[in-house]
């Protein structure tokens, strides 16, 4: 072969191979920038939310007036939660590892390209830290169009870049799923993060907490000297910062997020003053980071990352929302005026962690049938004789409702809280229970199920089944105030010996040859289905939801927090701890069983501390 057709059938391989790179780039495009055949915008701002969100800001910007900027700590601030309280319709621009250049840089950009009438600016002392990285791996380069890059340079560099991400892309599209993934962790619509799995976690009891390996950090907090180098620069881009927005009507609001204290350990006291006397000769602010939240890890994911709720109490607290609980030392509104007295403060600030005064142990009883013979049942005297020494014994009954006020409003609960749940919704719940609860003035939940309301034969059968009791009984005892009904599913309870079809479900677990689809199609279906009957039953939603079996995972808990329930229970042996500003800590409740002829002394052994 002669050297000019050697190097022409090079060259031609050469451009063959770029020109395959470019088309798998620009039309599987894993960075948002260009085709994205997949419209797989969640994927995009997971690989680089810096291109992928501007791209997206771009071509919707239309449909927001407002902007959370900053780091990853911006992704508890949710947009639902401020376009409520504000009116505005806000989109979350933050980016994780964002320096102040970057939130400059953007703030600048949407200003040039966009109508802006707010900024919430979410800083923490990293701020203070690091500047200006300019890391060019390319899942961390800011967007040429909001940092001034050539944008020649820019796009060419994506357009030929290594060819792996796009075929990740590819390989990852086959292993995508309706629920969050590693490589799927954001909102398009809305630019938060989605935390639908972990903030439907239960996360109660503080020991069980600290085992689990994603919160290992706070069993042995580290220790290294974090210096506030860039103060420098941080004071100059707050300044540039604020008269950008001065000279375009943008109001900015400033929120310090809130710190884990043992991290208050790594900093240098005098550093930080400074930080926060440079910040507040540039413009007022909200300082959340010491208060007793502080003090609990629970209200946290790490070390620099706070639960969603602990966002709803800072948005609660700014905008006055006093149903909302927050500690009282939860939130400082800062100005030029009052630093001095606001640095004292913060100086002589002793974190003190009493965790009775905003957690509560809950034990959960489980029963079924009153005065029957099944298995689970239990006798009309046992039952009464026990409602008597719960309440002689000081036990207090309370209702999920009120333990969700608790969680959320800070509503307190009596001393000794306790709930009565009953699975199944068997005919004796209304004919022998409730007249004995209804005499002592205590509350129950009844959890049916809906495929056998009203009914004494299985569906579709004519079998005879222990009888069920239907809408009157459901609307009285409801309307006692004493009763509450919720879901134990509509038809995921079946019986193996009475059901006719080849599959079974006997529980809410998915079939092995069920797709993902189909099983949340059926899972809706069912919890839509049970709805319907509680609706017309109270009036309201369903809010809590016990496991046929006990059966649960990551999965049903995320589907039925998708769902609007607040509280689910599983037949897990155990007391549970329920937190103040924790919602998510009436997932997952556990429950005592009360078998046949249990012991008095079991009893009260069983739900004591």
């Amino acid at each position: 072969m002669s050297t000019k057709k050697f190097f022409i059938m090079f060259f031609s391989v050469l451009l063959v191979v770029f020109g395959a790179i470019l088309l798998l780039n620009v039309l599987v495009d894993p960075f948002g920038l260009f085709a994205d055949i997949y419209n797989w915008d969640s994927y995009n701002f997971t690989q680089n939310p810096r291109t992928a969100k501007i791209n997206y800001i771009d071509e919707h910007k239309d449909e927001f007036d407002s902007y959370i900027v900053g780091s990853s700590g911006c992704g508890a601030v949710k947009v639902s939660t401020i376009n409520e309280y504000t009116g505005n319709s806000y989109y979350n621009s933050f980016y994780y590892g964002s320096d102040l250049m970057d939130s400059y840089n953007t703030i600048k950009y949407l200003s040039e390209t966009a109508h802006v009438e707010n900024i919430l600016l979410g800083i923490n002392y990293n701020t203070a830290m690091f500047f200006d990285v300019g890391d060019d791996e390319i899942n961390q380069r800011m967007h040429g169009k909001a940092s001034n890059e050539n944008l020649l340079d820019f796009y060419g560099s994506y357009l030929f870049a290594n060819p792996r991400y796009a075929i990740q892309k590819v390989k990852d599209i086959k292993e995508d799923s309706f629920f969050q993934k590693t490589f799927d962790v954001f909102i398009p619509e809305t630019g938060d993060y989605d935390k639908s799995i972990r903030d439907t976690e239960n996360i109660g009891n503080y020991n069980d907490y600290l085992d689990k390996e994603a919160y290992n950090i706070f069993k042995a907090y580290p220790k290294s000297r974090k210096d506030l180098t860039e103060l420098e620069n941080f004071s100059n881009y707050m300044k540039k910062i604020k008269d950008l927005c001065d000279e375009n009507s943008i109001n900015l609001q400033v929120i310090v997020f809130p710190v884990y204290w043992e991290d208050f350990e790594n900093y240098n006291i005098d550093e930080l003053e400074e930080f926060y006397r440079s910040l507040s000769s540039i413009t007022d602010f909200w300082d959340f980071s010491k208060s007793a939240i502080s003090t609990d890890a629970r209200y946290f994911y790490d070390s620099s990352h706070f639960r969603n709720s602990v966002g709803n109490m800072m948005l609660g607290k700014i905008y006055e929302d006093e149903s909302l609980y927050m500690p009282d030392d939860f939130g400082h509104y800062v100005t030029n005026e009052n630093i001095d007295d606001f640095i004292s403060g913060f100086k002589s600030y002793e974190f003190k962690s009493d965790a009775s005064s905003y957690t509560k142990e809950v034990p959960v009883l489980l029963m079924h049938d009153i005065g029957g013979e099944g298995t689970y049942s239990i006798s009309e005297e046992q039952f009464a004789a026990q409602m008597e020494l719960l309440k002689d014994s000081g036990f207090n009954t309370v209702s999920f409702e009120d333990l969700y006020a608790y969680t959320v409003m800070g509503t307190e609960l009596p001393e000794n809280p306790l709930i009565i749940t009953f699975d199944d919704g068997y005919k004796s719940n209304y004919t022998v229970a409730y007249p004995i609860l209804k005499k002592l003035n205590m509350k129950a939940t009844i959890y049916i199920i809906g495929s056998s309301f009203g009914k004494d034969t299985y569906k579709d059968t004519g079998e005879k089944i222990f009888s069920h009791f239907g809408y009157d009984e459901a609307k009285e005892m409801y309307g006692s105030g004493l009763i509450d009904i919720q879901s134990h599913s509509y038809d995921m309870h079946q019986s193996e010996k009475l059901e006719k079809s080849e599959y079974v479900r006997v529980n809410v677990k998915r079939f092995e040859n069920e797709s993902e689809e189909e099983y949340i199609e059926a899972f809706n279906r069912d919890f839509l289905d049970e709805d319907d009957i509680i609706s017309r039953a109270t009036d309201s939603a369903t809010h809590s939801f016990s496991y046929p079996t006990g059966y649960y995972d990551r999965e049903t808990e995320t589907m039925l927090g998708l769902l609007g329930v607040k509280s689910t229970v599983t037949t897990e042996n155990g007391i549970n701890t329920v937190i103040k500003g924790i919602p998510q800590s009436l997932f997952g409740l556990k429950r005592i069983n009360v078998y046949r002829e249990m012991p008095d002394e079991n009893l009260l052994n069983s739900i004591s501390d």
